[in-house]
């Protein structure tokens, strides 16, 4: 009987010494789980650039973006709520003059009057508003009581990829890079995804680590592999 006391005496010691041992390393154990939890990095995009529409004439040149950002828009590497916007840049023959700016989406008319931009020499009209699925703005503008027509046309057509399918490649090919910014708690940066037009659509992404530090990929928006890469800090 004392045997059988003793032996479940010791029993009973190890499983507390186990137990002792478990909550020690829990700490530790739980970040290796945790590698392994699946990041949609689609939530991670602090700041997105999805469409670009352009018109001009001889005088006027306008585009225009369907941008979702964050507010406030702050770059310090933690993704925040963002809302959709549209954004319009218009460079006139000159910025003395007042600039009235209205168009059309979704069925509905819109307008304002533009700001001009002393340092960038161009006016510049925003609110919020999702035009990102459009193909076509039609947009009025008067500058100096003149009245300009103009249709700005999405740079887009169907052999552009879309965010997502950049986004994915992206991380495709950059796996490294995207696993290492990423631990148990989720992925420990921000990124930005900006569609360019020079002459042909481009996509610029940007990966920002916590630090400032800035992965930017230059993509081809048809194919989706990598012109060029470099870090900014």
């Amino acid at each position: 009987m004392e045997l059988f006391l003793c032996n479940h005496k010791r029993a009973r010691k190890a499983r507390q010494c186990i137990l002792v041992l478990l909550f020690l390393l829990f700490p530790l154990i739980l970040p290796l789980f945790g590698c392994s939890k699946t990041v949609d990095y689609l939530d991670c995009v602090s700041e997105l650039r999805d469409n670009v529409f352009l018109a001009e004439t001889d005088d006027f040149s306008l585009r225009i973006y369907a941008v979702k950002k964050e507010h406030p828009y702050v770059s310090d590497g933690i993704p925040q709520a963002s809302t959709s916007r549209i954004e319009a840049y218009l460079v006139a023959p000159n910025g003395t003059k007042t600039c009235h700016f209205s168009f059309t989406a979704n069925g509905e008319r819109y307008q304002g009057e533009m700001s001009f931009d002393n340092v960038k020499c161009e006016y510049y009209y925003s609110r919020t508003l999702d035009v990102s699925k459009l193909k076509t703005i039609d947009c009025e503008i008067v500058y100096d009581e003149k009245t300009i027509a103009l249709t700005a046309k999405s740079v887009k057509d169907e052999k552009t990829l879309s965010h997502t399918q950049i986004l994915k490649q992206l991380y495709d090919a950059e796996r490294e890079l995207f696993e290492t910014m990423t631990d148990a708690y989720g992925f420990t940066g921000e990124i930005y995804v900006r569609l360019l037009y020079e002459d042909a659509p481009y996509y610029y992404v940007g990966v920002m680590e916590r630090t400032g530090t800035v992965h930017a990929f230059l993509i081809n928006a048809q194919s989706g592999k990598v012109i060029a890469k470099r870090n900014l800090s």
